[in-house]
């Protein structure tokens, strides 16, 4: 018998079947005690930034990495005026660092400044070790993310009456600026654990349990060879973060 008759209703009903886009997933959970973020306030504008920033790299292949310690490098932008434009920088980062001084717990504005755990760190400058906070059971907070969606939920140890603000951060890796004005001219700055995209919503509280859904943030602007996603949240009025959860993405 000829295949030709066989193959042609094959080939339609082929045809006939539904395309579907590959759906991409993946779960980013916190363990159930703190983990420790380590936010560094920076800027391609600051001649003094680049050390902070090398050391920051190193945490690339640190064994605590995800698990109890999260660095956060975000570049502020009161030096653009020195100028040059930080491609990174964002009031919002600006902001958030004005806040933790404004709540007395960072003395000072500047850079490179850090911040461990929601307080201010100094011990960078006497080349001491990032003080890691002791465990300390918290609560899980969990992201379950489909394609540009996620679904986060945390579930504290002990109930709150405060409301509670999710953030996302994207992280960006082994990005490399030609600087060719400010106080950095003529160099080429590396950065990593660098926050490309962010976005911040309030969460919902059913029976103990807080929950958001969020986008992720558009970095497409950036090309990023290696990225990492972090989730972390805090009280409303209160940058300092409760719980984090991170990871390669």
């Amino acid at each position: 018998m000829p295949l030709l008759p066989i193959l042609r209703p094959l080939a339609l009903l082929l045809l006939a079947l539904p395309i579907t886009t590959p759906v991409w997933g993946q779960v980013i959970s916190s363990p159930l005690v703190q983990v420790n973020m380590l936010e560094v306030y920076t800027s391609q504008g600051c001649s003094s930034c680049p050390p902070a920033e090398r050391w920051m790299s190193k945490f690339k292949e640190d064994s605590r990495l995800w698990k109890q310690l999260v660095p956060m490098n975000f570049h502020v932008d009161y030096w653009d005026y020195l100028g040059w434009t930080d491609p990174y920088a964002s009031k919002i980062f600006t902001q958030r660092q004005r806040d933790y001084k404004s709540l007395r717990l960072s003395p000072t504005v500047a850079t490179p400044g850090f911040i461990v755990a929601g307080d201010g760190w100094s011990g960078w400058f006497r080349g001491q070790p990032v003080p890691l906070k002791p465990f300390k059971a918290v609560g899980v907070l969990r992201a379950n993310i489909e394609d540009n969606l996620a679904q986060v939920s945390f579930n504290p140890t002990q109930d709150t009456s405060h409301t509670l603000q999710l953030y996302v951060a994207v992280l960006g890796f082994d990005q490399l600026t030609k600087v060719t004005s400010g106080e950095n001219s003529g160099k080429e700055l590396p950065h990593d654990f660098v926050v490309m995209g962010y976005k911040r919503t309030e969460m919902e509280k059913s029976k103990g349990q807080f929950s958001a859904q969020i986008t992720l943030p558009n970095v497409e602007r950036f090309i990023s060879p290696r990225k990492a996603l972090v989730f972390w949240v805090s009280h409303k009025d209160d940058p300092s973060p409760i719980q984090v959860a991170g990871d390669w993405y």
